[in-house]
Order: structure tokens, then C-alpha cells, then sequence
């Protein structure tokens, strides 16, 4: 064997070493990712081929490895339709120089139906001689549970637990958003007072009173206009927010809300009467203060309660 020979043969060993040294390397790879939820890709841009260095990516699309053939355009094909236009668009604007990073959360379509939420981030790594970008590296992490807590979470900070309402922080932000934006018809707060409600309380226990107070806030719901917000505000008492001012529609709603508690609710063995007291207070201004129109909107209220319940009452300063 001359000296070449050796040279060749060395170099052959070298190759198969190297070659072995990277497959354990991605052997390692793949199972430190796997079940992580983090999939590391490769593009190469010339031929759209993908290099999926763990099954990660699978999982998120419900398609094995074997049936996957990762391409740029199987990618695209498995994009959320309200999601692809966005991430393409993201993705080409990393790829003509226009952005230094492509960086973005979209859905992904699951073969099961479902979704996944997908963080995507990737930069270029290789230019060709004419600076062309060659190749592209990246991740994509499945946040789904965490769009999901996320969402959860909105959920607590702006629904009253108990009837799924808006809670008063998020019955007053809405107000203050209908406030920016008023038109001419104006709006209207209403404060809605159960009446007869303590003693279910008190008689039949808190259990049998979460469920009538579920009940009574649901038929407000049922019978809020279109467009209305509908809160509880605390304890028995309820806010509805009406998209409009004019004297004779409120009125027939408030004689539809009132009629509506006409018949008794019912838990278990035991059948109650609740009936309403309600408080109406319109406002036109985009500056209005919404404690004062509460306030406003309460005085109403406690009007009809000494005029023996079960009515609704417009403020006005002698309210």
C-alpha cells in the first residue's frame, strides 16, 4: 500500500467515525427531546427539504415518522387555515433579509382534528456565494397547555365563578370600552336587586341558594338584549348594560326581565319565588363615571324596594 493508500484509508476511517459520532449524536438528541414538546429542525432552503432532528413534530401532527416526508410544503399543508397566510408571510420575510429572526406562535392542524399551538422560531445560518440564505435552523414548542392555562386563567380574572357572569372588574371594563365608543343612541346601567333572596339562604342552605342564584343569573342572561353585558356585582346583585337610552325600550325590557321571574325556581324537593328590583340610569357622555352611574342606577333600585319590590324605577335626582 503506497503512501496515498494510507492517506485514503485514513480519511475513509475518519469519515466512518465522524459519521458514527453524529448519529450517536442524534441518537442523544432525540431522546433528550422526545416528550419534551420541542421539535429542533433544519431547512434547506434550494429544495424546501426539512431535517426533523427528533419525533417531537410528529406527535404535535398525529403523523408517524415513517408517513411524514418532511417538506417545506407538508408544513404549510398542516398549518391552521386561519394561521397560514401569517406564518408564511413571517417565514419569507426572514427568508428575503426584511427580518432578522422568524419568531411566531400559529396552530397547527392535528390528524385527530384538534389543534396545536405551536411557538416557531428560526434564524439562517448559511449563505450561498451570491448571499442567498442555504439554510435555516430552528424550533418549534408545542404551547398548547400553556395557551390553554393562559386561557384559564382569563377565564378567572373576568367570569364570576359561581354563574359564569362577568365579575364587577370585568362588568366595569366594559362599561368604560362601551363609554369610548358611545354613539347617539347612548346607554344604559341597570342594577338588578333578587328579591326574597336571603331566606333561601337561610331556610334551605347555601347549596340549594348557589343553585337558585345560577338559575336566577342565567334567565337574566336569557332575556339581556343583544349586545348587553350582563355582570353580578356581589352577593344577590346583578348589573346588565344596555346598548341603547330610549325610555320605551328599556321599559318593555325591564317588563320582560320582571316577567320572566314570574314563575318559582326550582332545586330538589323545595320551590321558591324570586322576584326583581330594578334600577335604571341612562348615560350619553364618553366620559361617564361608572361608580356614579352605579350609584345612580342603585338609588333607582332601592326606590322600588320601598315601594314594595318587584318593579323597576328610572333616577333622577330626587331618586
Amino acid at each position: 500500500m503506497d503512501e496515498s493508500d494510507k492517506i485514503i484509508a485514513q480519511l475513509r476511517e475518519k469519515n466512518r467515525q465522524l459519521t458514527h459520532q453524529l448519529q450517536d449524536t442524534k441518537n442523544l438528541l432525540n431522546i433528550t427531546l422526545n416528550d419534551s414538546g420541542l421539535v429542533l429542525w433544519e431547512q434547506h432552503i434550494p429544495s424546501g427539504r426539512l431535517s426533523l432532528y427528533n419525533s417531537e413534530y410528529g406527535k404535535i401532527c398525529g403523523i408517524s415518522a415513517t408517513k411524514q416526508e418532511a417538506l417545506y410544503e407538508n408544513w404549510k399543508s398542516n398549518l391552521h387555515p386561519e394561521d397560514k397566510e401569517l406564518a408564511i408571510k413571517a417565514f419569507d420575510s426572514m427568508i428575503h433579509g426584511h427580518s432578522d429572526e422568524y419568531n411566531i406562535e400559529y396552530r397547527m392542524l392535528h390528524q385527530d382534528g384538534s389543534t396545536r399551538w405551536i411557538k416557531d422560531r428560526g434564524t439562517v445560518q448559511q449563505y450561498d456565494d451570491d448571499n442567498h440564505p442555504l439554510r435555516v435552523i430552528g424550533t418549534h414548542i408545542d404551547v398548547t397547555q400553556l395557551r390553554l392555562d393562559q386561557h384559564r386563567l382569563s377565564k378567572l380574572a373576568h367570569q364570576d365563578n359561581l354563574t359564569g357572569l362577568l365579575n364587577r372588574h370585568a362588568f366595569e371594563a366594559q362599561f368604560n370600552d362601551y363609554c369610548q365608543n358611545i354613539g347617539d343612541e347612548g346607554g344604559t346601567l341597570m342594577f338588578i336587586d333578587l328579591d326574597k333572596f336571603k331566606p333561601i339562604n337561610d331556610q334551605h342552605g347555601h347549596t340549594a341558594g348557589d343553585h337558585i342564584l345560577k338559575a336566577c343569573a342565567a334567565q337574566i342572561q336569557k332575556n339581556s338584549p343583544a349586545h348587553g353585558k350582563c355582570g353580578r356585582i356581589g352577593g344577590d346583585e346583578f348589573a346588565l348594560l344596555v346598548p341603547y337610552s330610549e325610555p320605551q325600550k328599556l321599559q318593555q325590557l325591564c317588563l320582560q326581565l320582571l316577567k320572566s321571574f314570574d314563575q318559582p325556581f326550582k332545586y330538589n324537593h323545595i320551590e321558591v319565588a324570586v322576584s326583581l328590583s330594578i334600577g335604571v340610569c341612562s348615560f350619553h357622555r364618553h366620559n361617564e363615571d361608572f361608580s356614579q352611574i352605579l350609584h345612580r342606577a342603585d338609588q333607582a333600585m332601592y326606590q322600588v324596594k320601598r315601594n314594595g319590590k318587584s318593579n323597576f324605577s328610572f333616577w333622577n335626582a330626587k331618586s
